[in-house]
């Protein structure tokens, strides 16, 4: 399928690893120019060498840090530099909060919104003049489901992303007159190293006494019984970022092999 994009220039931000690094190849792939985001140069450099010999495309790195305005002002203007213009922008950089009320703290819930609902906004702020003076734009946040089903092993996260399921609705509507689409995708559990870094917080949470035994739990919570794997969201990122997509706008989409039994 064509998704009719070829040309158009991306930003994921945290396209480094993980799911950016796979919306980021799958974007390239698709004929866009993309340019991502880490804060690490050397992994950053490594992705986007790999990136291009594999796909053969153009391919942009900028180290930044979502927590600072400065940088974010730095990448957007980075990317139009090399590009010409900013079509589209994958709001993927972030970490998982987790923990019960006991082991929330003020620094690490701070670090949380900073990263992840002020890096957004921010970021969301220095693309919309863009999209909006070319009547065409993309902005997919990257949530997770903790905003929608409360979780008290996932209070801290649950805290910044019903936020940015509040923005993503609001910002559809805002937004919406100018044909800049906004939506998100809110990951269940996805075999990336977010998941290697918390697995030890989740067996205790679980009360396993192994890394692997708790996986095995988490993955029994969704009804395909698995991780998901970052091409799968990828695939939906991009979709959502197509002409293939230009009736969606304001929808938050389950990536989560069935975890959530709400009924939106």
């Amino acid at each position: 399928m064509d998704m009719g994009i070829k040309g158009k220039s991306a930003i994921v931000t945290g396209g480094s690893r993980g799911i950016g690094r796979e919306a980021a190849r799958q974007f390239l792939e698709e004929g866009v120019r993309v340019t991502i985001c880490g804060r690490t140069a050397e992994s950053l450099e490594r992705t986007r060498a790999e990136l291009a010999g594999a796909t053969g495309g153009e391919i942009h790195a900028v180290v930044a840090d979502m927590t600072k305005e400065a940088d974010i002002a730095r990448l957007v203007d980075s990317a139009k530099q090399r590009f010409g213009t900013v079509d589209i922008l994958v709001n993927n950089a972030g970490q998982m909060y987790s923990g019960r009320f006991a082991v929330l703290n003020d620094a690490g819930l701070k670090e949380q919104l900073e990263t992840k609902l002020f890096g957004f906004m921010r970021a969301i702020r220095f693309v919309y003049p863009i999209m909006k003076a070319q009547r065409w734009g993309r902005i997919v946040n990257i949530i997770g489901g903790a905003g929608k089903e409360p979780d008290p092993y996932m209070f801290g996260s649950g805290i910044t992303n019903s936020a940015l399921l509040n923005i993503t609705k609001s910002l559809s509507t805002e937004f919406g007159a100018d044909n800049v689409l906004v939506n998100a995708v809110c990951p269940g559990w996805v075999d990336t190293n977010l998941w290697q870094r918390n697995a030890q917080g989740l067996a205790a949470e679980l009360e396993v006494k192994s890394e692997e035994e708790a996986r095995r739990l988490a993955a029994r919570k969704n009804s395909l019984n698995r991780f998901g794997k970052p091409e799968e969201l990828a695939n939906a990122i991009v979709f959502l970022c197509s002409e293939r997509a230009s009736y969606i706008t304001g929808v938050s989409l389950n990536l989560d092999g069935g975890r959530l039994k709400s009924l939106w």
